[in-house]
């Protein structure tokens, strides 16, 4: 989606979706999950993603192989649900 200017649109919680999916340690805490935005330069990854139609699916393959970790190694019982730092 592009805004008016033709920019494309990269929203909070485009950036928490890809954080949480790729790097899920880094939203334990909202300094963490800004500094992890902030030096790995999240927001280009999440636009450049976006302008060759690859968001959702890289987000989706992150999920589908933490889980497919998490239950060879049967982490599933002690992994906390995800909580939105900020929120």
């Amino acid at each position: 989606m592009r805004d008016l200017f033709g920019e494309v649109v990269v929203t909070y919680d485009d950036l928490f979706s890809w954080v949480e999916a790729v790097a899920p340690a880094f939203t334990s805490s909202t300094r963490a999950f800004e500094h992890y935005v902030h030096a790995w330069s999240v927001a280009d990854k999440v636009r450049d993603a976006k302008l060759r139609g690859t968001f959702e699916s890289t987000i989706e393959k992150a999920r589908e192989r933490q889980q497919s970790i998490t239950s060879r190694l049967g982490l599933w019982q002690f992994m906390p649900r995800l909580r939105h730092p900020g929120r």
